[in-house]
């Protein structure tokens, strides 16, 4: 089977479906499932082989396939429970017994693409003469994300090092990472991208070599998705490289350079605006923080110190991308990067929304690490992640309060009578408790039993402030608006958030991102706790102050962090539309137009449509009366006229903000920009990885040791020289047989049979030949993607 599968790359598909061999391959597959009761397979000795197959065939192929696939899994794992050559101790046993558990589950079933079977067993001994076909167009084929290839083979993982630890000298992992990395850097559309995220999962050690071929993988999938039709599985190509970078960072020497450089290749790939991708772009962003801040990298610098430092050679290039999206580090670091993260809460899957969440969290620390300071304080650096975690943090909105709007909330109204367990959190600071009560809609519990305990009926507006609102509910003119707004007595009757969401699933994280490699996120909370702890006593305790305030013009004197602030503000509003959102952010807009009242119109155009359209149809009063503060506001400061205006963001290269935080695009084409990508990657190899010579490590993959194991070793390698009669092409790993294109046979003296070791690529316009439409272009046959 490994033999066949090799065979593959001598001709390479889209899919491995439509290769000329992909009847013998599932023929062998179901053969495999067959030999697999009673240990026939032999696991002691082909268990790294037997775990190569199943990552390049889970989910592939019909039903009955996919279902073979999944029982070759278990009975697999039944082997090597009941194997007499291998001992175990019981707590190896344990973990075997626990991923039967596991892989029978209807989780795994679905990583299998079996989720509508009631029983695996079934459909894979499923005998039916019209079940025989194995044609792509005989059913319906599914999509493999290769997330679930990373749950998979992680699984796998975990159960093959439980099974070394009890056996000396065992080279399982070994063999089964020479395989994969064999794969891994050679060109196969269909296989590549798996044998990539398998490489990265396995693998325990990783070369500055390797990792430049993985970019170098990156860069020329891109110019295929450029110049070629074969867009889609382009795309996979790149996220697989991303995946394998995520897995592979915390495996490089502490102090490779390459650490902070893949935080730029994390930003390159979420400039993409591509679904998948910004999936895998955000997974290796976060993996980047985490790996730096494990080795203490920004104790003494700031991540704006540390990554523009590195950018510096490469200033040229990132400039360029910059341009096109709209969002300059140059100008201001912290609100480019929260730009690129705001679209992760466009994301559709909210493990990824709940990702993006960490990331701004994780930021927000690290940005005031070096300054001993509290994680909630307000200064230039912290207030674009403070901002940007309004709607989803009730602790930064409880940290971070209002000025000058604070005597429009219930502060007057004793508190004395509420009990404090109608707060979510407790704290014995009487500071921060006086700004929690000063506060009641940070927490619309909260603000339920503050209000109960004050008024008999909850949110009841006044008569006299009904009578106001009811007088035009259209686009206000200057006088009606000054008519509407001309008191603002009824301002208090309107607090109430008894139907505001809780929020609570947002800012715990409930949703289950995937694995990520040495980065399990309660373990590094626990550990950033206690080193924390430890070195910083002050930095865990909650610093809450009247003047923390996140509008404080005192602190944000410039003008352009003025800016940016309320058009992140702005941008969420315009994006958003949950309710509970827009009233948190219309408030903080309303406070704004009053702190920030010269700077406030640059956002006029972002906020208007939506402040017209929510004045003529929402009846909600705790969202229409901070909209009434934003227009009353903006009609008293329009007899001066503004000094900056909606271009003065362009002014300094941050006319994409609004636009690239903004939902995501539906075209699954590449953004012809991604070339200034490619020259980037490019550059980043030439300047941080001059001295690595690739071609030696390729040319190590083109005269290789056979990995796989003596024919008298094993029963399959003996059937697999069989002639199989009923195959399709009547396959015989022995000797080519006439069904087999002529391609296949013509090949140089040194791979002209197949017991000689791994078949290769004949001469370099044979192979060009060979491919299809979306190959990339080489020069040299030495040149493998």
């Amino acid at each position: 089977m490994c033999k066949i599968i090799d065979k593959t790359c001598l001709s390479p598909t889209p899919t491995l479906e439509q290769h000329l061999m992909w009847d013998d391959i599932a023929i062998l597959a179901r053969y495999m499932l067959m030999l697999s009761f009673n240990n026939s397979l032999d696991v002691a000795a082909h268990l790294p082989y037997l775990f190569h197959v199943v990552t390049f065939l889970v989910a592939t192929g019909p039903l009955s396939l996919r279902a073979s696939t999944h029982g070759l899994v278990i009975n697999i794992i039944h082997s090597l429970c009941t194997c007499s050559q291998l001992h175990f101790s019981e707590e190896t046993k344990q973990v075997l017994r626990l991923s039967l558990t596991e892989f029978s589950l209807p989780k795994f079933y679905l990583l299998f693409g079996i989720s509508k079977v009631k029983s695996a067993a079934v459909i894979a001994f499923r005998s039916s003469y019209r079940d025989r076909s194995f044609s792509p167009g005989s059913y319906e084929r599914e999509t493999f994300a290769l997330t679930s290839l990373e749950t998979v083979t992680e699984a796998l993982l975990e159960i093959m090092e439980a099974c070394m630890r009890d056996i000396p000298t065992c080279k399982w992992l070994d063999q089964w990472t020479e395989l994969a990395q064999r794969f891994a850097f050679q060109y196969n559309p269909s296989l590549q991208p798996r044998a990539l995220v398998v490489f990265g999962c396995i693998s325990k050690r990783v070369s500055h070599g390797q990792i430049k071929q993985i970019i170098r993988i990156l860069s020329k999938a891109l110019e295929s998705c450029l110049k070629g039709p074969d867009t889609y599985n382009s795309q996979v190509l790149i996220e697989a490289t991303v995946i394998a970078l995520t897995k592979l960072q915390p495996l490089l020497n502490k102090d490779s350079p390459l650490h902070k450089a893949l935080f730029w290749v994390a930003v390159a790939v979420l400039q993409l605006d591509e679904v998948n991708l910004y999936s895998a772009g955000t997974a290796l962003l976060e993996q980047n923080l985490h790996t730096l801040d494990s080795l203490r990298i920004f104790n003494d610098k700031s991540p704006e110190e540390v990554f523009m430092a590195i950018r510096n050679p490469l200033e040229w290039h990132c400039k360029q991308m910059d341009h096109f999206v709209g969002l300059n580090f140059n100008s201001n670091f912290n609100f480019a990067l929260v730009g690129h993260l705001l679209k992760g809460y466009r994301h559709p899957s909210p493990a990824i929304v709940a990702r993006t969440v960490r990331i701004l969290h994780t930021l927000l620390t690290l940005v005031n690490k070096h300054r001993n300071c509290d994680k909630f304080e307000v200064n230039t650096q912290s207030v674009a992640y403070l901002a940007a975690l309004l709607t989803v943090s009730e602790e930064v909105r409880s940290r971070c309060s209002l000025k000058h709007r604070k005597s429009l909330l219930l502060t007057d109204i004793s508190m004395e009578n509420v009990p404090m367990d109608t707060y979510p959190i407790h704290h014995g600071d009487p500071a921060y408790r006086t700004l929690k009560e000063n506060q009641p809609w940070s927490s619309p519990k909260g603000s339920e039993g503050y209000l109960a305990a004050t008024y008999q009926s909850v949110g009841q507006t006044s008569p006299r402030a009904r009578k106001s609102m009811s007088l035009d509910m259209g686009q206000p003119s200057q006088a009606n608006t000054k008519k509407l707004l001309g008191t603002r007595k009824s301002f208090d009757h309107l607090i109430s958030d008894t139907k505001a969401p809780k929020r609570q699933e947002m800012e715990s994280g409930i949703t289950t991102p995937p694995k990520m490699r040495r980065v399990a996120e309660t373990d590094y909370e626990m550990e950033t706790q206690r080193i924390s702890s430890q070195q910083h006593p002050h930095l865990r305790k909650v610093s809450v102050s009247e003047s923390n305030v996140l509008l404080d013009e005192e602190v944000l004197t410039d003008p352009k962090i003025q800016a940016l602030l309320l058009t992140v503000l702005a941008t969420l509003v315009k994006y958003t539309t949950d309710e509970f959102d827009q009233r948190i952010l219309y408030e903080y807009l309303a406070e704004a137009s009053v702190v920030f009242p010269k700077v406030f119109p640059v956002v006029h155009n972002l906020l208007d449509s939506k402040i017209n359209t929510l004045l003529s149809l929402c009846q909600d009063p705790n969202l229409l009366n901070p909209i009434h503060g934003i227009v009353q506001s903006v009609v008293y400061h329009e007899e001066s006229p503004p000094q900056y205006q909606t271009s003065y963001l362009q002014s300094f290269g941050f006319n994409g903000l609004w636009r690239f935080a903004g939902p995501f695009s539906k075209q699954t084409q590449i953004p012809d920009y991604a070339e200034l990508i490619v020259k980037f990657l490019d550059a980043l190899i030439d300047t941080y990885l001059p001295g690595i010579d690739e071609e030696a490590s390729e040319e190590s993959l083109l005269t290789p040791t056979s990995p796989y194991p003596p024919a008298l070793q094993s029963q399959l390698s003996i059937t697999a020289n069989l002639n199989l009669s009923n195959s399709m092409t009547s396959l015989a790993t022995s000797q080519h047989s006439p069904g087999i294109d002529k391609e296949n046979v013509e090949l140089s003296p040194t791979t002209g049979h197949c017991n000689s070791g791994r078949t290769r690529h004949g001469s370099a316009s044979q192979v060009q030949k060979q491919r299809s439409t979306g190959s990339f272009k080489r020069n040299s046959i030495k040149k493998i993607v």
